[in-house]
């Protein structure tokens, strides 16, 4: 018994010894190594400090760990992040690495432990027998659903990183399951587990990667966040973005061949899109088909407070009228700002637009037709583009519900107007066909001014290719998602491009000046046409 009590004692004086050397390492080795990462998104805010939250060994005292910090800037909020580690006595090659600690004596090497296949191993292993292990202040525990494979061969369990992330880290096991770990972290469900969970659990919607499990974390007071969610891995062809670009940049370069110093006239241009288009303009209606059918899924379960549809009201128009205005004034704040480093073409129409301002706020009034034609708020994706959808063969699969990873977690969880997902995609659309000009352009401002019209004509074909798709799904939905007249709904519609544009200005003048063209021809198509638009070719 004594032997016992003196061998408890040293691991628990080991575990604390190693707990401040932790500490001590995120202090000194985190901040430079978070501003490497391409998932830490505040690299332009100037950071202060980082400080260790909590943490927890997954497996022995000396790892490895899952930590939670706390990142401190200066005149701005803190951040939270889940940053696992493991540590090794040799380097391993290509993992990415934070410094050194010293573990019973001996130096040991620290990297992200998603770049250990012991530990990646180790997290499936979690999953398949529900397990759970405690941290210094709370517990983490693996829950997998009914999607959970029933028998995970030698091939699932083979495990491969994903390079090409962005808020998250994603790990591939033998192409069957994917894992997402989370790495900002807010108090709550993470809406990308919860949405997925719903659609796999509760409805019979199948274009999305089912659910199969869930690691979530609980503080000892109660306060739970999602450290990552495993899922089903679809075999792709890529995104719908690259999807897109590569039959737009075909069209531009088949276009360019037949400029001519004429204009082409409407009908024979429209026409011309439509033959060399047909086989995209099928995808889309099928992309606009099943995201109808997407909405009417969120909508379907009305015994589920947090996805239960409610109607939309005064205080709803009125709140997201309110939003959306700051937003405007905000987007064109920064443009004014910023007007006399842009280039002239670009100047000249930002200063078109800075000039209909008040025509801008103007439209977001059109949101009361939402309450008068009594629509409902719905959970929704929330981030909606081409780049969330994955071409399957000749279908599509929509992932990523996440939300706009820059709102805070209640806002990407509140429920909203379907249409917001649908200006999303329309906008991208808009991107895609804008993004193949130039680089079919180039330099050549004149032929960039000729493929413009060809462009406007291709965006407008796809446009309502979609939406007829989207259209004749959504009204099997159990509730009234959308407006009723056509009118009603474009205008309703155009609010919401209009917005989504005006973030788009926001992040090119903040991110990527040279595509700030992009949004405010956007801006300018808007303010161009009728309050309550015709969306016809």
């Amino acid at each position: 018994m004594a032997s016992n009590t003196r061998s408890s004692n040293r691991r628990r004086a080991s575990a604390e010894a190693v707990a401040k050397r932790l500490e001590t390492l995120v202090a000194a080795d985190l901040p430079g190594f978070l501003q490497r990462q391409r998932w830490f998104g505040s690299k332009g805010r100037r950071l202060r400090s980082v400080s260790l939250l909590d943490h927890g060994a997954t497996g022995e005292a000396c790892g490895p760990w899952w930590l939670l910090v706390e990142v401190q800037f200066e005149g701005d909020p803190p951040e939270i992040y889940s940053v696992p580690l493991a540590a090794r006595a040799a380097e391993p090659e290509d993992a990415r690495l934070v410094g050194h600690l010293d573990v019973e004596g001996q130096s040991m090497a620290v990297y992200d432990a998603f770049d250990d296949r012991e530990f990646c191993l180790e997290l499936l292993d979690s999953f398949e027998h529900g397990r759970t292990f405690a941290t210094q202040k709370g517990i983490v525990r693996f829950m997998r659903t009914s999607a959970f494979p029933a028998l995970l061969s030698p091939e699932i369990r083979a495990p491969q990183r994903i390079s090409s992330e962005q808020s998250n880290t994603s790990v591939v096991y033998g192409g069957a399951l994917i894992l997402k770990g989370f790495r900002k972290i807010e108090p709550g469900i993470n809406p990308d587990c919860e949405v997925t969970g719903f659609l796999t659990t509760r409805t019979q919607f199948r274009n999305v990667p089912l659910l199969a499990g869930a690691m979530e974390y609980s503080d000892h007071a109660g306060v739970g966040a999602t450290f990552a969610m495993l899922q089903h891995f679809i075999p792709n062809q890529g995104d719908g973005w690259t999807f897109a670009l590569d039959h737009l940049k075909s069209f531009c370069a088949f276009i360019a061949k037949r400029l001519a110093p004429e204009p082409w006239e409407q009908r024979r241009m429209s026409q011309l899109v439509r033959e060399f288009s047909a086989g995209f303009f099928v995808a889309l209606r099928r992309l606009g088909s099943l995201t109808g059918a997407l909405h009417a899924a969120l909508a379907s379960d009305t015994s589920d407070p947090a996805f239960a549809p409610e109607p939309i009201d005064g205080d709803d128009v009125s709140g997201w009228t309110v939003g959306m205005t700051s937003n405007a004034r905000l987007a064109l704040a920064q443009m004014r700002h910023q007007l006399s480093a842009l280039p002239k073409p670009t100047r000249d129409e930002a200063d078109m637009v800075l000039s209909r301002e008040d025509a801008l706020l103007e439209r977001a009034g059109s949101l009361e037709l939402l309450a008068l034609e009594r629509c409902v708020k719905i959970r929704i994706h929330g981030d909606y583009h081409l780049g969330q959808t994955l071409r399957t063969g000749d279908d599509f699969a929509i992932f990523d519900f996440e939300g706009e990873p820059a709102r805070p977690l209640p806002e990407r969880r509140a429920k909203a107007c379907p249409l917001k997902d649908v200006a999303g995609m329309l906008r991208s659309f808009h991107y895609a066909v804008a993004a193949a000009m130039r680089d079919c352009a180039g330099r050549d401002s004149e032929m960039a001014e000729s493929l413009e019209a060809w462009g406007e004509s291709w965006w407008r074909i796809a446009t309502n290719t979609f939406l007829e798709g989207y259209l004749a799904e959504a009204a099997h939905a159990p509730v009234r998602l959308l407006p009723a007249s056509r009118s009603a709904f474009d205008a309703a519609l155009t609010v919401y491009e209009l917005d989504k544009a005006l973030y788009e200005l926001c992040y090119e003048i903040n991110n990527r000046p040279v595509w700030l063209p992009i949004p405010l021809a956007g801006l300018t198509r808007i303010l161009s046409e009728p309050s309550r638009p015709d969306r016809g070719t």
